[in-house]
């Protein structure tokens, strides 16, 4: 119960002072107006700490996508995602006013017919496109604004659940001729568990800059030092 763990918590803090016992997790945030949605409307990735996670989606060799599958919040995205498979197979659905407002959440086509949350990140008026974020298997894609619908504000209480990130220390290379698809094939990072830790954030982005580590047995490998040894990047100090 809750007040069992306050309890352990209070002996731990006695016994060892230095500990901080701050909760690394914030509670999912209330539902929120859908024009600005803060950034706690993300699962913000914890400082200081090593976390497990998977990679949902690789851009580049040093640009990916994380879900924290270990979170208390994350059990919750494959019922939201049944939730909304039934609510936008239907029809009649409104789609999304224009001109579109770059920020928005909506519901977009997924993968197999599933229906994911994104966010528009840029408006093509001229081609009556958008350029959307999936906000919880992350990725980017191009798309005709008609195929997206507005989005119900009880599916947007969960955070967000696919942390963008940047490799630390990491420059990627141009791929060759088999494009990035092999790249990601032969680094099996998708779907992998991995664990990780913030050591930055880019000046540029304001993304977090991560270190990525693999167990092997008892071995760690770093993800960040194997795909420069592999040809995909190159590795830059910071100073």
């Amino acid at each position: 119960s809750q007040h069992h763990v306050e309890k352990a918590l209070s002996l731990i803090g006695k016994k060892f002072k230095e500990l901080s016992l701050t909760n690394i997790y914030a509670p999912p945030p209330p539902s929120l107006a859908l024009h600005s949605l803060p950034m706690t409307s993300w699962l913000m990735l914890p400082d200081g700490v090593t976390v497990e996670v998977v990679v949902a989606n690789q851009v580049n060799a040093g640009h990916m996508f994380l879900q924290q599958h270990t979170h208390p919040t994350f059990h919750v995205l494959r019922s939201l995602d049944q939730q909304m498979y039934v609510c936008y197979s239907q029809p009649g659905i409104p789609t999304l006013p224009t001109p579109v407002e770059v920020g928005i959440i909506c519901a977009a086509p997924g993968l197999d017919g599933a229906w994911w949350r994104a966010q528009v990140v840029g408006y093509f008026k001229d081609s009556g496109e958008v350029e959307i974020r999936y906000v919880d298997y992350g990725g980017y894609e191009r798309v005709k604004i008609d195929t997206l619908r507005q989005i119900r504000s009880d599916f947007v209480t969960l955070p967000f659940q696919g942390a963008e990130v940047l490799l630390d220390n990491v420059v990627p290379l141009p791929v060759n001729n088999t494009g990035f698809a092999s790249v990601v094939d032969e680094t099996k990072l998708l779907h992998t568990v991995f664990c990780f830790q913030v050591t930055n954030y880019d000046n540029a982005t304001g993304l977090p800059l991560i270190q990525l580590w693999s167990m092997m047995g008892d071995e760690v490998v770093s993800i960040n030092r194997t795909l420069v040894e592999r040809g995909f990047a190159q590795w830059v100090d910071n100073y």
